[in-house]
């Protein structure tokens, strides 16, 4: 059934159940979330998307493993539920595609180095992914809250990354980046495009 089908077959669903229900049904349905009036199918599409998340939930609910840790649904579920801080692993399981997705970009990004030159490993803790090259930690990879954010070895107070167009927080306050005090969060296609060019200055240097 393609979507314009679907989106008669739901059309034809909402009416009859205005009908019985004496009410417009329009938004009262668990896709209707999804729902972008601007599409040209709005309910067809609205609904794949609930069954794609669906499907995204019930991957993580059977899931053993995350980025190579033993993973228990029920048990982070209720770590999450009293406000326990879950580990990075645990964190990216939960995560959406977009998030995951970003973070094996980001991840390529940094590992990927050219033949001759020391290579670029990742070590997954309880905290972040962090990186390293020889002795050097060049960065680390975190998840705050659903935000996926990058930590650099590059000064905060210079000038060049103080221009308006690459926002990011100094923490170096903190001591577990106090070697990579620059944090950038990555939360948009225009953030990931600007965070890979940050990568590459590091890499450089």
């Amino acid at each position: 059934m393609n979507k314009i089908e679907l989106q008669a077959q739901l059309d034809l669903k909402k009416w009859l159940d205005s009908e019985t229900q004496h009410r417009d049904m329009c938004g009262m349905y668990d896709y209707c979330k999804y729902c972008d009036i601007n599409d040209a199918t709005p309910c067809a599409t609205a609904s794949i998307a609930l069954e794609e998340a669906t499907n995204a939930i019930d991957d993580v609910k059977y899931a053993h493993k995350s980025l190579g840790k033993n993973f228990d649904y029920e048990k982070v579920m209720t770590k999450k539920a009293n406000r326990k801080p879950l580990t990075f692993a645990e964190k990216y399981a939960l995560s959406d595609d977009i998030v995951k997705e970003r973070y094996e970009i980001l991840k390529n990004a940094f590992t990927d180095t050219e033949k001759g030159t020391l290579p670029i490993k990742s070590r997954i803790s309880k905290q972040c992914d962090t990186y390293r090259r020889g002795g050097d930690i060049i960065g680390k990879i975190t998840i705050i809250g659903t935000s996926l954010r990058i930590n650099l070895p590059l000064d905060p107070d210079a000038p060049e990354f103080n221009d308006g167009k690459t926002p990011h927080v100094n923490m170096g306050h903190k001591k577990v980046y106090e070697e990579v005090p620059f944090q950038f969060k990555v939360n948009s296609k225009l953030a990931l495009k600007r965070a890979l060019a940050l990568i590459e200055i590091v890499k450089a240097l």
